[in-house]
């Protein structure tokens, strides 16, 4: 089985995280943000193939995760699953 390779996400897809996060709603967040919801969606499937996670719930975790120790989290927790590039 190859290793998943992770890449930091833009600063961009981490805006839009942090946006979606304080808003609950991808639309809302794309408003806040002054950016189409398509877009919105766009930089958070990016984010997801960046980091692993397989949806807005894992992103959000891996973001509290992060910044709770002061840093952005290359890693996901143990025992969160992840998406496999086989």
């Amino acid at each position: 089985m190859a290793a998943t390779v992770r890449q930091r996400p833009t600063r961009r897809q981490l805006e839009v995280l942090r946006a979606f996060v304080a808003v609950g709603s991808v639309l809302l967040a794309a408003h806040e943000l002054g950016i189409a919801e398509t877009t919105a969606r766009q930089h958070l499937s990016g984010l997801y193939r960046r980091t692993g996670c397989l949806n807005a719930a894992q992103a959000a975790y891996w973001l509290g995760a992060g910044e709770a120790a002061g840093r952005q989290s290359q890693r996901l927790p143990p025992g969160i699953p992840t998406q496999s590039t086989h």
